[in-house]
């Protein structure tokens, strides 16, 4: 092989700034096949390698480098790659080749022959050949990674070298200015500060990293490389927090950052505190403790930022935490501070003596930000958390016995409950809680001189917090004393006050409490609350707030959940619970299953047997029952056994499957059933046939007899109930079926129907049956959905049925052909009826010649248009426009406010669109819209004409629509006394953006 004439056409290459790509190939694929070597790669480089010209230097460097890059270890002998280290680092002292003396070292210093001696010899020649800082950044780059990679893969290399290294690198970052560079080099400063003592040097390094305080950068939008200005501070906290021998260089200068007028720096201060604490000697805190405190407290009394008051109390926690004794104190701070001009003689000083003198003013400024400060620092160990509560609780105590003013008692109470938590956070009580027990429960007792009205709720709440502190506090209640606090906010729950925010607070209290014990609650409140729920004529509104609050403990905390069900699943299969209340109830249990479901598939058994099965055999039990809300007591039980039956596996869906069908079976296959008891339990039949996953097996003999059946049942019943459920059934398993089986069986179901008279029911099951088999793309589906738009065109009887029963199609159901009952959906399905739907729809439209017809046609078109992706829709969108404007002329209601809210999103998407017709059709139609006196006009209508008008003026330029402003503010004038309290808010604010419109 004629290794030269390769080499020679590479370094040409590289002059022309050709593609060398098959050339390095070439020599990597010789040199690993032995034809040649890595020797005389070199001596067929020397030429150029020994050039006198820098860029013939500069061109043999980078063809080695190229070639050492791609090749794989085995290919380099063991005693190269010594040689090679040496050849590269004695060309360091040439700038041109120092690029690709450094990738090359980056490549050899992943092979196996590569010593810690290699490594010694490259960082020498690194620290003392290369001035880094004279390189473009790519080069920088590369050192900073070359000596990241020696850092951590040969750390007794760096060991050895020492100071050597700290010097040298200290030398080599000072000056960089790039961010992805310093981001490097950051992350390397704290694996050195773990190989390497940096006493010695410290002050060096610290000056160099510290100066880069407070980094801040913008990054490239849309670049996804770039770092991000997060990252780059978090790399700069880390390197300047990473060895102790930078304490007494860093406090005093973080410290003063603190009173940046910046929030970012502040935070970024804070922050950097905070890390600094797990890693400087306490010492060091102490000399500027007093200005950080003074600076924390000015913070979180005056920063209107919550990020900076969260930063500095954090700082204020993680210090004092750091130059906390670690044995308990040898006097009462309380006996120190009982005069307050007596000395302190702890850190914690600097924060009490302000707060007891706020807490002995006749006044109390600032009370919130007092107790944000003493729950910070007595959080910070349980030494302090005794001390601050020494000192603070016997004033509060004093205090309170002696105020009348309610306002004065509710700061102090406030102040309290931050002391309290402080205890509650650290898992251990202080210990003056224990001899002043009675004094805290007597500031927690309800006073019945206090009116439960709104001027008192934030007093009412804030005893509430303390009572619920109260019972977390560890051994500080008895097993009464936690029963009665229990009973206390569960009360204050569920009875009604004329401020609400009192009982959801009390609510998310309960919650809070049951997170944190849950077996207090099951045996304190649950009782109390089905106790309060089966009373004899209990309000609707203390109903509701109980289903409130039981679904908000049985959600938030998992083990509270099967009891609060089985609670709730008792009181109504036993008949506790009276009937008016069944509906509210079983909602509650719904929305509480429904989440268990989606949160853990592993307790749906246990949900259907213990919640689900009950309801199902107490619905039966008391079919004759002629309740008025049974249909929607039918409903919430089938949802809810949808949400737990669709997550159990095959076997357990047949097992419960057997009874279903031995209980309804019958009832579904009896025609005109109207006054059969179980007819108006089927939907419990349905919901449970439409839940099961595609593979389980339905208990019939013959699918193909009994859908047509079902058939035959649904297109003569007069129970639109009995129907429904028919074509919900025949549909899914249309649906699930095998694409072998599907064609035979959907045959089965057609020839039931050619038979029977034609009216209603036969329009219904077309739509039934293109729901099926569209969603999983069967041309079956389409022969269905061709079959309505021809009843519509051709003026059928049924016409008007066959256009709103699209919305079935396509439309949202509670269990039949859905996702979560493992509905079968081909991939761009609804992307397919579109394209095949609109066009017919768009030809047919131009091609009618009566209104209804027309209307017809516009209704499809709505229906369809509302369940399509928006991607779908702007992709076909100036066809569809047209139709949009014609259906808010011709159709009223949903339909109207449906076809409005589509041209809005076609405003907002792609404005350009609609351009030509936004002044002479789009804002007429929207204006008459908008109009309360017309029957068309809906409240939904006229909310969705505002919101379209209020979109005009932020998308189109003033002088192409000027001419429709004097119109459009008339007619939002008149909508602005609207009826409706909502529309004369859109109205308002609809009228303010065109009256601004324009104007300079």
């Amino acid at each position: 092989m004629d290794i030269q004439r390769i080499v020679d056409a590479y370094i040409i290459g590289l002059g022309d700034n050709a593609d060398n790509t098959s050339l390095r190939q070439t020599l990597v694929d010789h040199i690993v096949k032995g034809d040649t070597s890595l020797l005389e790669l070199v001596q067929a480089l020397g030429l150029y390698l020994a050039s006198e010209e820098a860029s013939s230097r500069s061109k043999g460097a980078h063809v080695l480098s190229d070639v050492l890059i791609d090749l794989p270890s085995s290919a380099v002998p063991a005693q190269a790659t010594t040689k090679l280290v040496q050849f590269f680092c004695s060309r360091m002292a040439d700038a041109t080749c120092v690029p690709y003396g450094l990738t090359s070292i980056s490549a050899l210093q992943r092979l196996p022959s590569f010593t810690d001696q290699c490594a010694i010899d490259a960082l020498r020649a690194l620290f003392k050949e290369v001035h880094v800082q004279s390189f473009q950044h790519t080069t920088r780059s590369t050192a900073y990674t070359l000596l990241d990679l020696l850092v951590q893969s040969r750390p007794q290399a760096v060991k050895t070298m020492g100071d050597d290294v700290v010097l040298g690198f200290a030398q080599m970052l000072d000056g960089e200015k790039d961010p992805r560079s310093l981001m490097i080099a950051f992350q390397i400063i704290p694996k050195l500060a773990e190989l390497v003592d940096l006493k010695a040097n410290a002050e060096d390094i610290f000056d160099v990293i510290f100066c880069y305080f407070p980094i801040t950068f913008k990054n490239r939008d849309g670049d996804p490389s770039t770092i991000s200005p997060e990252a780059l501070k978090s790399a700069l906290r880390a390197a300047i927090t990473c060895s102790p021998h930078f304490g007494d260089m860093a406090i005093k200068p973080l410290v003063e950052k603190t009173t940046a007028a910046s929030p970012s720096v502040k935070i970024d201060a804070y922050e950097t505190l905070t890390a600094a604490t797990r890693v400087y000697s306490p010492e060091v805190f102490k000399s500027e403790l007093e200005a950080l405190v003074e600076q924390i407290r000015e913070d979180v009394v005056m920063a209107p930022d919550d990020k900076v008051v969260s930063a500095a109390l954090d700082a204020l926690e993680a210090v004092y935490s750091a130059v906390s004794p670690a044995s308990p104190a040898s006097s009462s701070l309380a006996e120190q501070s009982a005069d307050l001009g007596e000395s302190l003689t702890t850190p914690l000083d600097f924060v009490l003596k302000d707060a007891i003198f706020q807490l002995t003013a006749d006044d109390i400024k600032n009370p919130e930000q007092v107790g944000k400060l003493l729950l910070a620092t007595a959080r910070s160990s349980a030494y302090n958390c005794n001390i601050v509560s020494d000192a603070v609780l016997p004033i509060i105590v004093e205090r309170m016995a002696s105020t009348e003013v309610l306002t004065l008692r509710r700061e102090l109470m406030d102040v309290l409950n931050h002391v309290l938590s402080a205890s509650c956070d650290i898992s251990r009580k202080a210990e003056c809680l224990e001899t002043d027990k009675d004094h805290l429960l007597n500031i927690y007792r309800l006073d019945a001189s206090v009116p439960l009205d709104k001027e008192y709720s934030f007093l009412h709440i804030t005893r509430l917090k303390g009572i619920t502190l109260l019972i977390i506090l560890p051994e500080l209640l008895d097993a009464d004393e936690t029963a009665l606090a229990l009973q206390t906010i569960s009360r204050a729950a569920i009875d009604r006050n004329e401020d609400e925010n009192v009982n959801k607070e009390a609510t998310h209290l309960l919650v809070q409490l049951a997170q944190s014990n849950p077996d207090q609650l099951q045996t304190t409140v649950l009782p109390m609350f089905f106790g309060t729920l089966c009373e004899e004529a209990v309000a609707v509104h203390k109903v509701s707030r109980l289903l409130n609050a039981l679904g908000a403990i049985g959600v938030a905390t998992p083990k509270a959940m099967l009891p609060v069900l089985c609670g709730l699943v008792s009181v109504i299969t036993t008949g506790k619970l009276a009937a008016s209340h069944y509906v509210p109830t079983l909602t509650t249990i719904r929305k509480m299953v429904e989440a268990a479901a989606a949160n853990s598939v592993s307790v749906c058994p246990e949900l259907m047997a213990k919640v689900i099965d009950p309801l199902l055999n107490w619905i039966f039990s008391v079919s004759g029952s002629n309740h008025q809300s049974r249909h929607q007591i039918v409903v919430e039980i089938s949802q809810a056994a949808v949400a737990v039956f669709s997550q159990l596996d095959v076997e357990t869906q047949g097992v419960y499957l057997k009874p279903a069908f031995d209980r309804y079976s019958a009832a579904a296959l009896t025609a005109n059933a109207v006054n059969n008891s179980l007819c108006q339990l089927l939907p419990l039949f349905s919901a449970l046939i439409c839940a099961c996953r595609p593979q389980t097996h339905l208990p019939v003999d013959d699918m193909r007899v009994y859908l047509g059946d079902l058939t035959a049942v649904a297109l003569s019943t007069e129970s639109t109930v009995q129907r429904d459920v028919c074509f919900e059934i025949i549909a899914t398993t249309l649906n699930k079926a095998d694409s072998s089986e599907r064609g035979t069986l959907t045959q089965s179901v057609l020839e039931r129907a050619n038979g029977a008279d034609p009216g209603v029911a036969h329009i219904l099951l077309r739509h039934w049956l293109a729901r099926a088999l569209v969603s999983c793309s069967d041309k079956l589906g389409y022969e269905c959905v061709h079959w309505l738009l021809a009843q519509i065109t051709q003026g059928s009887p049924y016409s008007a049925e066959a256009a709103e029963g699209f919305n079935i199609i396509l439309g949202e159901h509670s269990w039949a052909v859905t996702p979560a009952t493992h509905g079968v959906f081909k991939l761009l399905s609804k992307q397919r009826f579109y394209a095949t739907v609109v066009p017919e729809i768009t030809t047919s439209f131009s091609s009618a010649h009566d209104d209804a017809t027309k209307a017809n046609l516009l209704v499809v078109l709505t229906h369809s248009v509302q369940h399509m992706p928006k991607s779908v829709l702007m992709s076909g969108v100036e066809q569809v426009v047209p139709l949009l404007l014609s259906a808010i002329r011709l159709t009223a209601g949903d339909l109207k406010a449906t076809s409005i809210r589509t041209i809005s999103m076609i405003m907002l998407e792609t404005p350009e669109t609609l351009t030509g017709q936004v002044t002479t059709s789009i804002i007429p139609l929207l204006s008459a819209a908008v109009v309360h006196a017309s029957p068309a006009n809906s409240v939904e209508v006229r909310q969705a004409a505002l919101g379209a008008l209020s979109l005009v003026p932020e998308k189109y330029a003033f002088s192409a629509i000027h001419t429709a402003r004097k119109d459009v503010l008339r007619a939002l004038a008149k909508a602005r006394d609207d009826r409706k309290r909502l529309v004369r808010a859109d109205a308002v604010s609809a009228y303010n953006k065109w009256l601004n419109f324009g104007d300079l």
